[in-house]
């Protein structure tokens, strides 16, 4: 009989406490939209969205496979979503451990006021997993920060595939959204298929009179991208981002990854890097037994391994050979130094490939030391240096566990480490390349100047010789004229009546002075015409002689890259007798290919001076190449 009534009384102080519990939802609710005032899409704004929240409740103090799934339509009344929470829970037994673990997907507003009222999260919580950029530190009373057992939250690699409904034309700027949560910015190029984002987990731990509650928030799994320069376009828009099958597996995947039960025939492959948090975990529990303690923070120990292996996947995924060491095309890697004499332009061509290589491993090399910071954080969220906590495990198989936990940690923050390493080697390398490369185009340089001032100042010399000849012909031209001007005086002088003053003496002008005209005019005409045209051929070749890579002209040949090649095998200046490590040596190259010429001076007759010696080079050479 006292059993009933202490129950009835149970029951109506139960209702009398809804009320009160729909009265501190809804200041929780107004104390949300004012931190989040001043953002355009956030939880706590009713917008367009694509997803709906899942909520999960293990009892991990029952055995694996005990869990139930509350109902979330009715989450709009608080006190219908209030009840469902309670029935989900359960009531807690004296004599037995209360171990609960609340798996929630997406942050829906209604069910994170409900699940605040009743573990006492404060708002910070959900502020931070909605910005993303930065954590939550609870504190005591007395100014202590609590532990790992109490909050942590980390971020995972993850992997989306994009939806583009409207297609672009050139890369865009994004601001990307994970659910309902503002994740930054990212550039996205035309027909690009994936985004490599990150799932935010956060975790919240709370103590009960006879054991815990832990509460794990993950990212959902879809999303949208808005436009960077059209912040107020609507929402979800054209551009989303959905979620990938458990069984999907990237594009050359590197190491590949399946779940097979000891005790079961079944196995399944997953991707960690691609496949949402929630498809992996989810699974786990619900089959998997775990071993817990008095500490909240033992109840995440199959997320936190699934969390392990999508970080690592995502290292081996993006960090390949590619991006270590095999940057550079195969013909600059193997012929660093093979710059043809003719062209070198392509020196500066080679140069800024180098530095755009150089940029890319230095974006890498940027991304993975982010990433380093992250997982390093992760580390130490989940303990994996703390000795006391390892330490302080009575059961000997969560102690090994732990213990390995701890090793796979370490072992992947001393392999980013070793990237690291590769990556700045390889720059190191490539700034090296640089300076060599730059040497040996300085090295170069000399030998253009030379034979760029002698080509100008042989078509100057030219150019000189022309111009006097010309004068020459020119006075000859006219000399002549004047003779026909003689004549003329002369024969129309024989007449006394031509003779100057007398009354013929016009004929004298009629005749000489139009024949003097019209030959000078022809004269000065052809002579003009032949010089712009000479002028014109000049100022040509003195430009292409100016110009990197110039040959001299030797008949109707051209020297050949070998015979100047300074750097090649056949005159290395450590090697042969007829070396050419410097313009001394050149010279005397030359009078021993002079030497040749004399010999074969028969077969030559006609040439000029300088022929000669730019054929003695290349009789030098054929020569000591052992050629005809």
């Amino acid at each position: 009989m006292s059993d009933s009534k202490s129950s009835a009384s149970e029951t109506v102080s139960e209702e009398a406490d809804i009320p009160d519990i729909a009265a501190k939802i809804d200041r929780y609710r107004k104390s949300m939209e004012a931190k989040l005032d001043g953002w355009r899409i956030h939880p706590w704004k009713e917008h367009n969205r694509d997803w709906e929240p899942r909520l999960q409740i293990f009892h991990l103090d029952q055995g694996a496979g005990n869990y139930t799934t509350p109902n979330l339509d009715r989450r709009n009344n608080p006190q219908h979503l209030w009840q469902d929470l309670e029935e989900a829970l359960g009531e807690e037994v004296p004599s037995k451990p209360y171990q609960r673990l609340i798996l929630l997907e997406g942050m829906d507003p209604r069910v994170a006021e409900a699940l605040s009222i009743k573990l006492n999260i404060p708002p910070e919580f959900w502020l931070t997993h909605y910005r993303g950029d930065g954590e939550l530190r609870p504190l005591n009373p007395s100014g202590g920060e609590y532990t790992s057992s109490t909050y942590w939250k980390v971020r995972a690699s993850m992997r989306l595939p994009i939806v583009w409904n409207k297609d672009i034309s050139t890369a865009k700027r994004f601001s990307p959204f994970i659910g309902s949560c503002y994740r930054g910015s990212v550039f996205s190029t035309p027909g690009e298929k994936f985004l490599d984002s990150y799932t935010h987990v956060s975790f919240w731990g709370k103590y009960t009179a006879n054991g815990w509650i832990a509460l794990v928030l993950m990212d959902v799994s879809v999303g949208f991208l808005v436009p960077w320069d059209k912040p107020d376009s609507e929402t979800p828009g054209f551009f989303l981002l959905q979620a990938a099958d458990r069984d999907f597996i990237p594009y050359f995947p590197k190491n590949l990854y399946a779940i097979v039960g000891p005790q079961s025939s079944e196995s399944s492959g997953i991707s960690p890097y691609a496949v949402s948090l929630w498809d992996m975990v989810i699974q786990a529990y619900e089959k998997e037994a775990i071993i817990t303690t008095d500490d909240p923070f033992s109840a995440t120990t199959i997320i936190r391994n699934f969390i392990f292996l999508k970080c690592e996947s995502s290292i081996d995924q993006v960090y390949g050979v590619r991006n270590t060491i095999l940057v550079s095309r195969g013909e600059d890697r193997w012929n660093p130094l093979s710059i043809p004499f003719q062209d070198r332009n392509h020196a500066l061509g080679r140069n800024e490939e180098i530095a755009a290589e150089y940029q890319e491993l230095r974006v890498w090399r940027r991304r993975l030391q982010h990433m380093h910071f992250l997982f390093r954080h992760i580390s130490q969220a989940f303990r994996c240096n703390d000795n006391e906590y390892l330490h302080a495990q009575t059961d000997k198989t969560l102690r090994v566990l732990s213990v390995q936990e701890s090793r796979r940690w370490t072992n992947l923050l001393e392999h980013i480490r070793f990237i690291d390493g590769l990556i700045s080697e390889n720059m190191a390398m490539y700034a090296q390349r640089a300076a060599m490369e730059e040497a040996f185009t300085s090295r170069s340089q000399p030998y253009d100047t030379r034979r760029q001032s002698e080509a100008a100042n042989e078509r100057a010399a030219a150019a000189a010789a022309n111009r006097m000849a010309r004068s020459s012909a020119q006075l000859v031209k006219i000399a002549t004229v004047a003779v026909l001007c003689a004549v003329a005086a002369s024969v129309f002088s024989m007449n006394g009546g031509f003779a100057a003053g007398e009354r013929f003496f016009f004929v004298y002008g009629c005749v000489a002075l139009p024949l003097t005209v019209v030959l000078l005019c022809w004269a000065i005409q052809k002579d003009s015409t032949e010089w712009r045209r000479e002028r014109g051929t000049n100022e040509q070749g003195i430009r292409a002689s100016e110009e990197p890579g110039y040959q001299q002209r030797t008949g109707t040949e051209y020297e050949t890259d070998e015979d100047y090649n300074v750097s090649g095998d056949d005159y290395n200046a450590s090697g042969d007798d007829y070396s050419i490590s410097d313009n001394e040596s050149v010279d005397r190259a030359i009078d021993c290919g002079a030497a040749i010429w004399d010999s074969r001076s028969v077969l030559y007759e006609g040439t000029t001076l300088e022929e000669k010696r730019c054929h003695s080079w290349e009789l030098f050479s054929d020569d000591h190449r052992g050629k005809e």
